[in-house]
C-alpha cells in the first residue's frame, strides 16, 4: 500500500510543477500598429506605391492616345502602317504588363526587408518578457488563430509594449 501512494506521489508530483508554469498571449497587431518603425515603413511603401501609380498612369496614358489614334485612323492607313501602328500597342501594353509586374515583385521585396527588423524586434521583446515573467509559452494571441482564451491567461501585450517603451 505504502508503494502505490508513493508511486502515485512520483506520478503527480511533476503535474503540480506543470501547474505553476505560465502561458501567455499578445496581440502583435495591437503591437504593430503603435511602433514607429512600422509607421515609417507603411509610409516608405505608401510612397513607393505612389510612384509606381504614377508610371503605370502615364503607361495607360499613352497607350489609350495611341489606341485611340488608331482607331481614328486605322481604316485609312496603308497595311504596313497599320501592322506598325498595332505593333507598337502591344509594346506598350508588354511593357505595361511587365513592369507592373517587376514593380510588384520590388515591393514585396521591399515590404520583407522593411518588416524584418520590425518582426525581430518584437520576437526579441517577447523572449525577453517571457524570460522576466516566467512564461513557459507566449502564444499569438491574434483572434484569427488563437481559437480559446481562459479568462485566467495572462494578456502579454501591455507587457511587451512596455519592453518597447510604445
Amino acid at each position: 500500500m505504502l508503494k502505490k501512494i508513493a508511486l502515485c506521489a512520483l506520478i503527480l508530483l511533476p503535474l503540480g510543477a506543470f501547474a505553476q508554469e505560465k502561458i501567455a498571449y499578445f496581440n502583435p497587431l495591437e503591437i504593430y500598429v503603435i511602433m514607429p518603425e512600422f509607421k515609417q515603413m507603411q509610409d516608405s511603401l505608401q510612397k513607393e506605391e505612389a510612384a509606381v501609380r504614377a508610371e503605370l498612369q502615364i503607361l495607360e496614358e499613352e497607350y489609350a492616345k495611341k489606341t485611340e489614334a488608331f482607331m481614328r485612323e486605322g481604316e485609312g492607313l496603308i497595311e504596313t502602317i497599320r501592322v506598325r501602328r498595332l505593333q507598337e500597342i502591344q509594346e506598350i501594353e508588354q511593357r505595361a504588363n511587365i513592369f507592373h509586374r517587376d514593380q510588384q515583385e520590388r515591393l514585396a521585396q521591399l515590404q520583407e526587408s522593411l518588416v524584418e527588423p520590425i518582426q525581430k524586434k518584437v520576437k526579441d521583446a517577447i523572449k525577453a518578457v517571457g524570460a522576466a515573467n516566467n512564461f513557459l509559452y507566449i502564444l499569438n494571441g491574434n483572434p484569427e488563430i488563437l481559437l480559446y482564451v481562459s479568462p485566467n491567461a495572462i494578456d502579454a501585450t501591455p507587457l511587451v509594449q512596455q519592453y518597447l517603451k510604445l
